[in-house]
């Protein structure tokens, strides 16, 4: 039986304050009141963005915390611990993701749909971008970073199918849009969106079968609180998780119709929600990564990123995709074949010397801006 004098309660680890917890407690009240009586969209959309924002970043540390903490009981090393709490921050995107695409499936809304499944290719590129802030903090003024035995061993083979995937699913859409007998609206298959998934749960049966492991070469995760407690954690996170997916997604959807004309004054429509849901819900992976790395947990860190790169795009989109019809548009196209060379980059970057530097993670940052401008100014309407 676990002594709870050993770990960190509940309250304890809940991070926010109690003015906190009371303001935004307080602002989601006020929201809600505001959104069904059907009063001043403006304010609802603030006021479910900052509160949405929020229940995105808090709950998904108290998952976090809570998922990190089992991987410690079960005696795992600190990277799958990593990939253990990817999953965890994940879930917003997963959540926003798959209610907005939900909805667009439903009202027949083209434009929803898009911005769904982009949100999920956008929130794998804010990975990138911040594996590439994770890298520089790590690598400012010191050696190196080297990249820990899992990622090379098993995360380079996952990126390599993942990269063939991605590509083969770009032909397909091409195939689509050019051959003679093109459909007027292809979609990609559920049964290949269910390979996507399998492939993902797979290479996580891998990675954590038999990985009690030895301290000297691989450091095992430490579990901060008891069974009990990180069982709590990761329940209110997620419950909070989902809140925060339904009300951004109804903030964009605010947005997208009352402020169609405003948006298109600044860029692509479809490509600025899509961007503001999926940093929406990267959010929480910028601050476990950057925190984790500025604190030297260097293997959590980069299990973190370099796994949410691999579950967004596999497990995220690959769930979505087998029960709502992911559109093969010019939108999806694009995106697709950036996450592929982005993904092609962060491989080489691993394997050529097993080393990740200064100038590898600045040339990443570069990559992901260069393409977030391409994304809004240049996509076809």
């Amino acid at each position: 039986m676990d002594n709870d004098d050993h770990y960190h309660g509940v309250r304890d680890s809940m991070v926010a304050g109690r003015k906190e917890l009371a303001f935004f407690f307080g602002l989601l009240i006020f929201y809600f009141y505001l959104r069904f009586a059907g009063i001043e969209p403006t304010i609802v959309i603030v006021l479910g963005f900052i509160g949405g924002t929020w229940l995105a970043f808090r709950p998904s540390e108290w998952a976090v915390e809570g998922m990190e903490s089992a991987a410690g009981h079960l005696g795992y090393t600190a990277y799958v611990a990593g990939m253990l709490t990817s999953l965890a921050s994940n879930m917003p995107e997963a959540v926003i993701s798959g209610i907005a695409a939900f909805d667009g499936w439903r009202t027949g809304s083209q434009d929803l749909l898009d911005i769904a499944v982009l949100s999920v290719l956008i929130a794998a590129g804010f990975n990138m971008l911040l594996l590439g802030i994770t890298i520089i903090i790590s690598t400012k003024g010191k050696d190196d970073m080297s990249v820990p035995e899992e990622a090379i061993k098993k995360d380079s083979v996952l990126i390599r199918w993942t990269f063939v995937a991605l590509l083969s699913m770009f032909a397909l859409g091409v195939m689509d849009m050019i051959g003679p007998d093109a459909p007027s609206d292809p979609r990609f298959p559920a049964a290949a969106s269910f390979v996507l998934f399998l492939s993902y749960i797979i290479y996580a049966g891998a990675l954590t079968t038999g990985d009690v492991v030895d301290e000297v070469s691989k450091p095992r995760a430490k579990a901060s609180h008891s069974k009990r407690t990180a069982a709590i954690l990761a329940l209110m996170g997620f419950i909070g998780i989902f809140f925060a997916g339904e009300i951004l997604t109804h903030s964009v959807e605010i947005l997208l119709t009352d402020y169609h004309d405003s948006i298109g004054l600044i860029g692509n429509q479809v490509a600025i929600a899509a961007l503001i849901l999926g940093a929406a819900g990267a959010l929480p992976e910028h601050g476990i990564a950057v925190i984790a790395a500025a604190r030297g947990k260097i293997g959590i860190a980069v299990g973190n990123l370099i796994g949410g790169i691999l579950q967004i795009v596999l497990l995220v989109m690959g769930g979505i995709g087998m029960f709502v019809p992911i559109p093969l548009d010019r939108y999806v196209l694009f995106q697709i074949m950036v996450i592929a060379g982005s993904l092609w980059f962060l491989k080489q970057a691993i394997t050529d010397d097993h080393k990740l530097d200064f100038f590898e993670g600045a040339m990443i940052i570069l990559l992901q801006a260069y393409v977030f401008v391409l994304l809004i100014a240049g996509t076809p309407v």
